[in-house]
């Protein structure tokens, strides 16, 4: 068993594509003392259990901000870390099944043009060349983002891991910290059971377990679990290049992986009734979480919906399923910057699902905000924790 070091100039705690494009840019920016401590094995949380999507497809500026900075990396991304991710820029596919529909695709236009995000309305004919073969005669319309696609959450991850060692980073499996060491208002390291690491900064890059971990220095992050479930087909290669497509009204969407398909879809109650988005923020924020499953009632809704949207899946085989957590916070955005009156206390967490679509840009900019006092590439205050207290202005939903 490797010796855990005692001191670190950083301790990133979490092991995922976040923490490890922490790490990596931590070490770009010439930091060589970096310890990345992750509890399980690399990837073992969200990231290996996302979807992968990539889109600037958002109502709110920032997003759109954050998207285009992350995009430019992830373009660039064996360039910058020596490693290969195929990030695909196929785009995402919005379908509207009603009028009102395609008027709330529309809304966002405006925005798009003024930020240049490649966005534009399709008509039923564009769709149907879009995704040859897809049932499109309950489509009103729909909305394309040609510079939004998909990658590899997993392969992205190594990436950054790898690039970061280069650099001199030390990254740790099967460590698990247990609480924060606070000495007055300044967090001064971490405890786990192999012993306590001191450190000038740490970073939560832990997701949903962020809550649990930030209470043990008497910080409060309201970040809590939601369950999504995903399936993956067999082969079905006459679709391996088609855009990530989403049906606007129901959430069912799918994108290519390789030759298969990937399904994700709205929750089901064990009942196969659907939930409708994320319940509210709830009182208390626990550390430990059922154990993930993917209900039974998943794959009969699936390939009924996959069947009816295109006839290439009428008899596909399903090979994989699984659920992960998405991390959620109050208004869906994550939390990123310095924990509000606790000196070297970071956080980069509650993504609602856009963790690895944004990982390149929110490790850039906690970095800045690390390194230099604040974000300098974008302003991202309005993701600052005491957002919930200060009253910054309002998020409008994002998740998918």
């Amino acid at each position: 068993m490797t010796d855990l070091p005692r001191t670190a100039s950083t301790v990133v705690v979490g092991g995922g594509v976040v923490g490890a494009a922490v790490a990596f840019f931590l070490c770009d920016r010439g930091e060589r003392d970096v310890l990345v401590l992750e509890r399980d094995q690399l990837g073992a949380g969200t990231t290996k259990g996302g979807l992968g999507g990539i889109r600037h497809q958002f109502v709110d500026e920032l997003d759109i901000r954050l998207s285009q900075l992350a995009t430019a990396f992830w373009r660039n991304f064996e360039d910058r870390t020596g490693s290969r991710h195929d990030f695909e820029e196929r785009g995402y596919l919005f379908l509207a099944n009603t009028e009102v529909g395609v008027a709330e695709l529309r809304q966002a236009l405006p925005l798009y043009e003024r930020m240049r995000a490649g966005v534009r309305m399709v008509s039923r004919v564009e769709i149907a060349e879009l995704v040859p073969g897809m049932r499109v005669n309950d489509v009103f319309g729909g909305r394309f983002g040609a510079r939004d696609g998909y990658g590899d959450p997993l392969v992205a991850l190594a990436g950054f891991a790898a690039a970061a060692q280069l650099k001199g980073a030390s990254f740790r499996e099967g460590v698990a910290v247990e609480s924060l060491l606070r000495e007055g208002d300044r967090v001064i390291g971490v405890r786990t059971a192999r012993g306590e690491v001191r450190a000038d900064r740490v970073l939560l890059a832990t997701g949903c377990w962020t809550a649990a971990l930030a209470a043990t220095a008497a910080v409060l992050v309201p970040i809590w679990p939601y369950r999504r479930s995903i399936m993956q087909s067999g082969p079905l290669p006459e679709l391996a290049h088609i855009p990530l497509t989403i049906e606007w009204e129901s959430g069912f969407h799918f994108r290519p992986k390789g030759p298969a398909q990937r399904f994700a879809m709205p929750n089901l109650t064990p009942d196969g009734t659907e939930e409708k988005g994320p319940a509210g923020t709830p009182s208390v924020f626990p550390g430990e979480f059922p154990a993930l499953e993917v209900p039974a009632s998943l794959e009969p809704w699936v390939r009924a919906r996959a069947a009816w949207r295109h006839p290439a899946f009428a008899d596909m085989h399903v090979v994989d399923s699984w659920s992960c957590y998405y991390e959620m916070t109050p208004d869906d955005h994550p939390i990123v910057g310095a924990a509000p009156g606790v000196a070297g206390l970071y956080l980069a967490a509650g993504f609602s699902g856009h963790g690895f679509m944004h990982a390149p840009a929110t490790a850039q900019l906690v970095v800045e905000e690390m390194l230099d006092g604040r974000a300098r590439t974008i302003d991202i205050r309005d993701l600052s924790l005491e957002r919930f207290q200060s009253g910054r202005r309002p998020f409008k939903a994002t998740v998918l």
